[in-house]
């Protein structure tokens, strides 16, 4: 009998669990979704690395976000949140590569990292930080910023609490908010792109108008006084 309502407690505790579980997830796409379309709805580059940064602090409840980008061979930091270090010392520039520092390694592998296996790939610079600080430097994060199918950099977090160890949907939760991130960034990139085309492409018409309007002028001279006073006064 003991055991039977052992049983029936253990199970109503399992569904209480999976409730809640449940209840999580269903929260945290809501969330996910609210915070990808405010992302989507940036168009410049800038804002877009500054809302990214942001909403994952406030999605995960966390203190420090930053994002490196690739810049030729090698990740550099474009942005962070008020809290991160940002010195050289904290955010070196990166190699991309298997094994190699921990951006550089989450870069090349386009897998998520967080946790003690995290911190092994600690640039040592960055290590020193932590230290020197207090922090915990398993208290972190890492995630691939992938844009059809390519790495275009990585998103950062951390925690200030000692022993905070992101969790494995926490860490899925972050991975989903970068994707949506990084074609948000493609797209800015992709509308920076064109605006700036769209500026040079303005200058060249006006310098032709502009040309073609002194030469109708010259044409037009009959001396050698005519055509410098059209030239000075063009």
């Amino acid at each position: 009998m003991n055991d039977q309502r052992k049983t029936k407690k253990q199970l109503l505790e399992d569904l209480q669990r999976e409730r809640e579980r449940s209840e999580q997830a269903e929260e945290r796409s809501l969330v996910l979704q609210e915070v990808s379309k405010r992302v989507a709805a940036a168009h410049d580059t800038d804002d877009v690395l500054y809302l990214i940064v942001n909403e994952a602090v406030r999605l995960l409840g966390t203190s420090i976000a930053t994002i490196h980008l690739l810049e030729g061979n090698t990740l550099v930091v474009r942005v962070s949140t008020e809290f991160a270090i940002i010195t050289p010392e904290f955010a070196p520039v990166v190699e991309v590569g298997e094994g190699k520092y921990l951006t550089g390694h989450v870069m090349a592998t386009q897998k998520p990292l967080s946790g003690e296996e995290a911190a092994k790939l600690l640039h040592p610079q960055v290590l020193r930080a932590f230290e020197e600080q207090s922090r915990d430097p398993a208290a972190i994060a890492t995630v691939p910023l992938l844009a059809n199918d390519q790495s275009i950099g990585t998103l950062f977090v951390a925690d200030l609490t000692q022993g905070r160890r992101f969790t494995e949907d926490e860490v899925s939760l972050l991975s989903a908010f970068a994707d949506q991130a990084a074609l948000a960034l493609e797209k800015a990139r992709l509308l920076n792109e064109a605006e700036r085309e769209k500026e040079r492409a303005e200058t060249e018409r006006e310098r032709a108008d502009s040309l073609y309007h002194v030469s109708n002028l010259l044409a037009g001279a009959h001396d050698t006084d005519e055509v410098l006073e059209l030239i000075v006064n063009e």
